[in-house]
Formats: C-alpha cells, sequence, structure tokens
C-alpha cells in the first residue's frame, strides 16, 4: 500500500487485463474461418467460444483460492506466459478438440492474470484513489473486446493463425514488462497454507462477498444477453446488415468501457457504491421496453442499447470498487474474486440461452420482462449491500 497512488503502473496493471482479455473476443471473430479450415460444427465453434466461461463457471472460486497461496505478481507473470503459450499453441492444431484444449489452457493463464492484477492494484494505489482505480479496472474486458473487434478482421486477413500468434506474442511480451514493472507487492506468508481456512471462512461465511458475486452474476446475465442478441435483432427484426450490425454492437461495448470509466469519478464525488448498482440495474430494466420495440427507429434503438450497457458500466466498476473493503489481505482479496469471478461466468453462460428461449417463446415483444426481473432482483441485491454496509460502519 502507498501514500500516493503511482498512475503509470495502474495502466500498466489495467492494460495487462486488457491484454488477457483479446484472448476472449478473437475467438468470436475468428468462428467462420475456424469453421472453414478445421472443417469445425457451429456446436464445436461454440466451444471454442465458451470454454473461458464455462472454465470459470467451474474454476473460479478455486482457482481464487489456489491463487491466494501464491505471490501476486508471480501469478500474474505465470498466467501472462500460460495465456501467451495457450495462443501460440493454438494456432498450428489441427482439429477443433485441440484447438478447445488449447483455449482451456489459455483460460487458465486469464484466471490467474485477472485475479492476481486487483490485488497488485491494491498496492500500487493510495486509498484515497482506490475506488476510483478499481472502478476504472472494470473496463478491461469492454476494453480488451473493442481492441480485438478493431484489430480482429485486419489480423484475420491473414489467417485466424496470424490472429493466435499475435495475440500469443502480445502476451508472452507484456509478461516480460511487468517483470521489469517495480511493483513492491505485500509480504506473502511463510505458511499461506495456515491462514487458508479461516480466509476461505471470510470470504464465504459473510454475505459481503457472496452479494457482490450475486449482483456481478445478475449483471453478467443481462450484458452476455444484450450484447450477443443485439446484432441478430438489428439484423433479423430490423434489416440490417452484418457488418452495420457488428458496427452498433462495437459501439455499445465500448460504451460499456465508458460506462465504467465515468463511474469511477462518479465514486471519487462520493457517489455511495450501493446506489451506482441500483441505478444501473434500474436503467437496463426501463430501457429494454425501447431496445426491444418494433416501433422505434433503428437510431434510437442503438442509442437505447449503447445507453443500456453504458450505465450497466456501473455495476462492476462499484463491485471493484467494494471488493477491497470486504478483504483485509490480499489473499482473501484473491478468494472473494475467485467467487465473483465463478459467478459472473454462470451469468455469462445462462444469459444468452435464457433470453434465446424467452425470445423464441414469447417474441421480441416480451423480452422486456426478463429485463425487469434483472432490475428487480438487482435492485434488491444493491439495497441488502447498503444495509450491510451501513451496518459494518455502526
Amino acid at each position: 500500500m502507498t501514500d500516493k497512488t503511482r498512475w503509470g503502473a495502474v495502466a500498466a496493471l489495467i492494460l495487462a487485463g486488457g491484454v488477457v482479455a483479446l484472448q476472449i473476443g478473437k475467438a468470436a471473430i475468428a468462428v467462420p474461418a475456424l469453421q472453414h479450415d478445421l472443417s469445425l460444427s457451429l456446436v464445436v465453434a461454440s466451444w471454442v467460444i465458451g470454454a473461458y466461461g464455462m472454465l470459470g463457471a467451474v474454476g473460479g472460486l478455486p482457482a481464487g483460492i489456489a491463487a491466494s497461496l501464491f505471490s501476486a505478481r508471480r501469478t500474474l507473470i505465470a498466467g501472462l506466459i500460460t495465456a501467451g503459450i495457450g495462443s501460440l499453441a493454438g494456432a498450428f492444431v489441427t482439429s477443433g478438440e485441440l484447438l478447445i484444449a488449447t483455449r482451456v489452457i489459455e483460460g487458465c493463464g486469464f484466471l490467474a492474470a485477472v485475479l492476481a492484477l486487483p490485488r497488485l492494484l491494491r498496492i500500487v494505489t493510495a486509498p484515497k484513489d482506490r475506488d476510483t482505480v478499481f472502478a476504472f479496472w472494470g473496463a478491461y474486458m469492454p476494453l480488451g473486446s473493442v481492441i480485438m473487434m478493431v484489430a480482429g478482421p485486419h489480423l484475420i486477413a491473414f489467417g485466424w493463425q496470424t490472429m493466435w500468434i499475435v495475440n500469443g506474442i502480445v502476451a508472452l511480451a507484456y509478461a516480460a514488462l511487468i517483470a521489469f514493472l517495480p511493483v513492491q507487492e505485500e509480504a506473502v506468508a511463510p505458511n499461506p497454507g495456515q491462514s487458508l481456512l479461516p480466509n476461505i471462512r471470510a470470504a464465504l461465511g459473510t454475505p459481503g462477498p457472496a452479494l457482490l458475486a450475486l449482483a456481478f452474476g445478475i449483471y453478467t446475465f443481462q450484458y452476455s444477453a444484450m450484447a450477443n442478441l443485439l446484432p441478430t435483432l438489428l439484423v433479423d427484426r430490423m434489416g440490417l446488415s452484418v457488418a452495420a450490425a457488428g458496427s452498433i454492437s462495437a459501439v455499445t461495448v465500448a460504451a460499456n468501457a465508458i460506462g465504467n470509466i465515468f463511474a469511477g469519478a462518479l465514486l471519487r464525488l462520493g457517489a455511495a457504491l450501493w446506489a451506482t448498482l441500483a441505478f444501473g440495474f434500474c436503467f437496463v430494466g426501463f430501457a429494454s421496453f425501447g431496445v426491444f420495440s418494433e416501433h422505434l427507429p433503428v437510431i434510437v434503438i442503438a442509442a437505447l442499447a449503447s445507453a443500456s450497457l453504458a450505465i450497466t458500466g456501473f455495476i462492476p466498476a462499484s463491485i471493484f470498487a467494494a471488493a477491497p473493503r470486504m478483504a483485509h489481505s490480499s489473499a482473501l482479496l484473491s478468494i472473494v474474486l475467485g467467487l465473483v469471478n465463478q459467478v459472473s461466468n454462470l451469468g455469462n453462460l445462462v444469459g444468452p440461452p435464457t433470453t434465446g428461449a424467452v425470445v423464441q417463446s414469447f417474441g421480441w415483444e416480451r423480452t422486456p420482462y426478463l429485463f425487469v426481473g434483472v432490475m428487480v432482483s438487482g435492485l434488491i441485491v444493491a439495497l441488502l449491500l447498503r444495509t450491510m454496509m451501513n451496518d459494518a460502519k455502526t
């Protein structure tokens, strides 16, 4: 911990999150090329995309517990190297099954990195700036997604293998950069296993971490549903071309990153964490009636979708800002974030198929009622967090 925030180190660490997030975005762009070159079925191609989410949904908490036993700096470097090696190996596979295996290797590196980075961010950040920095950290995923949406089509013009190789080299190069980044982290206990059980009890036996995880799961449920189904809505219902729908979707993802950053400014000005959560969940519920309307023009629907994902960007920013308040040590923070990561990936997995089932059964016009359910659930969690935080102060 420091009395003065090292903003250069903060930027380097957040960018490291963007580097590992690149590995997620590349698969979605490469699906047509993968199907052609490797003769993949749509099911296998979907697993190439979904391997990360499934790994996080199953192993988020165990990974957080394991990471708590090791130095955050070494964990981050190991994660970047693992992701880089997995990406390079994937460029040389000749079957869908082997490609999925390399994606699992990448996913292990991704998990290690995103669990270590918040621990390092806390060390280089002054207490007065912590809420702001952790809100900025919430933008790492949309940051990586936007970069890949912009760069991916240019890379894949030279073959999907080129995309995999470039991403692997970037991850390995960034691991070398982190190795030389001067960050003095918390000392690791001589026998970290002795504090493991108390830390697990602190993370799982108190309501705060569970509420944060639940809030993130509700958020990713609606985010993945909105982001993944918006192109289908624009093409099938509004008659846009695939390219136009993709461009609008890229704008909405960028808006989500901006929302994370703006939330950091709000928190710095004194906005309550629970209030930013509540506002984000309420906005998505009301905005969904416009996003899924059949009477509004495309430009209005696109603007509402962008605004919805921007405002809901307040939610991860607030959750990441709240997490360090509920963890007195770096090791405990790793376990708390592991729990949050696991539930958030469950939301990612469940969101699109649930929303797709609603659309198929009841039509686009009934879809907003699902998002109203998201709003109500999220608002309840936000109010419970408010009560818990107020009780903690007294």
